[in-house]
């Protein structure tokens, strides 16, 4: 093999870039099979509660780096009500805390273990395949994923 050859079967940054974001576009499907619009707080929200359960709403918000307010909105949209009362992903519950009956503990539904598992399994699976982009609808057809990000998360 050549020098010249070898050079061009190096992989990039921008390839390795690619690979990364093809991954994470992966990962969300199964979130786009939720609704065909979810806001990315929601998202985001959601992926803090899965990788530390148990905690209270004034933790993740910290952890997010937002105010406990909007952590409690998205909490209670992507929990069993939605705030304009409609019905939610149904993703987490809030329960009292059996010590502190004033604070709350977030926890993941069996619809959002289920969630977390899928994406998961689908960034694994996107790491051997290298396929991502559209998400399989009923009937074969496909569809774009959509995120709207309706807020910018600041660093903690």
């Amino acid at each position: 093999m050549t020098t010249a050859t070898a050079d061009c079967m190096r992989e990039t940054p921008a390839t390795k870039d690619e690979r990364a974001l093809r991954k994470l576009l992966r990962a969300l499907e199964p979130f786009a099979d939720l609704r065909s619009s979810i806001p990315l707080p929601y998202v985001t929200a959601f992926l803090t509660v899965a990788l530390d359960e148990g905690k209270g709403v004034c933790a993740y918000a910290r952890t997010m780096g937002i105010s406990r307010a909007a952590m409690s909105r998205y909490l209670r949209d992507i929990g069993d009500r939605a705030r304009n009362g409609g019905p939610g992903l149904v993703l987490v519950t809030i329960d009292a805390d059996p010590m502190d009956s004033r604070r709350r503990r977030v926890f993941l539904t069996a619809k959002g273990r289920s969630i977390a598992g899928d994406a998961g399994k689908l960034m694994r699976k996107s790491a051997r395949s290298g396929r991502a982009g559209t998400a399989a609808k009923a009937g074969g057809r496909k569809r774009k994923l959509m995120l709207r990000p309706t807020a910018l998360l600041q660093p903690v």
